[in-house]
């Protein structure tokens, strides 16, 4: 499942949202009180002690929005530095779970973390359009397992070199079907960007939120399978 911006909602944004909020109800609050001062009865003007409560409720109001000023200001300063210490990453192979691969040059891999119990797995890889391109057995002991697929149909036909989807699926020793099976891709990390004030990395085909990154590693060699 690719990973978009939009499925992000920001620190930052919910506290501008939150400073807002509170000088909105400044605001008014302090609209209220000057009108109730400027209408009270002068014989019977408002209560010392509701009025003392007034004006602290108006005092810790102030406070909230002096202090939501200064959490914005921390957010900015974190996401700032997250950028930063994201552009480390350029060049490095990161690990996100993902159900899509990229086949360059005849060569795609991809890993999945086997559930205990299973048997029968199965392992589909779709094109594009959907279309199931080749359907193959996979392992089904519990675990970790790393798979490189050569990039070529059911018919040992070579696929072009492009974004694929693979489906994983078990059932266990009753033929009951697993819900889910993670699948996990990994690729180079080639870009560093912002949107809405949160931190992406873009590793081949999918744009990954910056704390949505398993591991971070050297370039190394292939797994097999």
């Amino acid at each position: 499942m690719e990973i978009l911006p939009s499925e992000v909602t920001t620190a930052s944004s919910g506290a501008s949202a939150a400073t807002q909020s509170l000088t909105e109800n400044f605001d008014n609050f302090l609209l209220m009180l000057t009108t109730q001062l400027q209408h009270q009865d002068p014989l019977s003007p408002t209560d010392a002690t509701e009025f003392t409560n007034q004006l602290v409720q108006f005092s810790q109001l102030e406070q909230q929005i002096s202090q939501s000023g200064k959490i914005e200001d921390l957010i900015a300063l974190q996401q700032s530095a997250e950028s930063i210490g994201a552009v480390n990453y350029l060049g490095k192979t990161v690990e996100v779970e993902s159900d899509l691969t990229l086949l360059e040059d005849g060569n795609a891999t991809f890993s999945y973390d086997m559930p205990a119990g299973a048997v029968n797995a199965s392992i589909a890889i779709l094109d594009s359009t959907g279309r199931v391109v080749k359907t193959y057995n996979g392992e089904s002991t519990a675990g970790r397992q790393d798979v490189v697929w050569d990039g070529t149909d059911s018919q040992g036909v070579l696929q072009p070199d492009g974004v694929y989807t693979v489906v994983v699926s078990a059932v266990n020793a009753d033929d009951i079907p697993f819900d889910s099976i993670p699948i996990f891709f990994t690729g180079t990390a080639d870009a560093v960007w912002r949107f809405e004030g949160q931190t992406f990395v873009t590793v081949g085909p999918v744009e990954v939120p910056l704390d949505r990154i398993l591991s971070v590693m050297s370039p190394s060699t292939t797994p097999t399978a």
